[in-house]
């Protein structure tokens, strides 16, 4: 076995135990790690589930700059949105991801309107999602309609079937495309459930 499987298995029996300084002590040697012993997103997960989103941001600050060169982008600062708007401050990250250029986030819109909701915004994440294509989008404005209570809305903003396996086939067909060894690989935002 990997020795980094040990130190997730003492991370984590330490997490539910509510030791959180302690396991932060024992794998934070890991987290400038470049390669598969890095259990920095690992304890991020772990932490939040135990509601320390607070302690999980703060380790995502002052990683090394070779860290940050190779994970920033692909999904640290991701974490850092989701931890943001899972902890309260959901305005920073809204700013954060709004000052990010267009083409750098996948799921951008979805992402500014999964932490409007976390805010308490949930009209004005409702509106940004309105005019955005796609089931994943349709999916998270049914959702939020479902919260507020209009079912009938919520039902009529669902694709039909045909919708939904043109949307596949198309999806099929850019996924090709992206497995070409000419392919830009833009960061895709991470998938988080508005009513998470």
């Amino acid at each position: 076995m990997h020795p980094g499987w040990y130190e997730n298995v003492l991370m984590e029996l330490l997490i539910r135990q509510g030791r959180f300084d302690d396991a932060i002590k024992a794998v934070e040697h890991t987290f400038d790690d470049l390669y598969d012993g890095n259990l920095l997103q690992a304890a991020l997960i772990l932490l939040a589930e135990q509601g320390q989103h607070g302690t999980a941001l703060g380790l995502t600050e002052g990683r090394s700059p070779e860290f940050l060169a190779e994970n920033e982008v692909f999904w640290l600062r991701s974490n850092r949105w989701w931890l943001r708007g899972e902890s309260g401050p959901a305005r920073e990250a809204i700013a954060e991801v709004e000052a990010v250029p267009v083409g750098e986030v996948d799921d951008r819109e979805l992402t500014i309107a999964w932490l409007l909701a976390q805010d308490g915004c949930v009209e004005e994440a409702i509106a940004r999602l309105r005019p955005l294509p796609g089931k994943r989008a349709a999916t998270d404005l049914a959702e939020l309609l479902v919260r507020q209570h209009r079912f009938s809305e919520a039902i009529a903003v669902i694709p039909d079937v045909a919708a939904q396996r043109e949307e596949e086939r198309r999806f099929g067909t850019r996924g090709q495309e992206a497995a070409s060894p000419d392919a830009d690989y833009p960061w895709t935002a991470p998938t988080t459930a508005l009513g998470d």
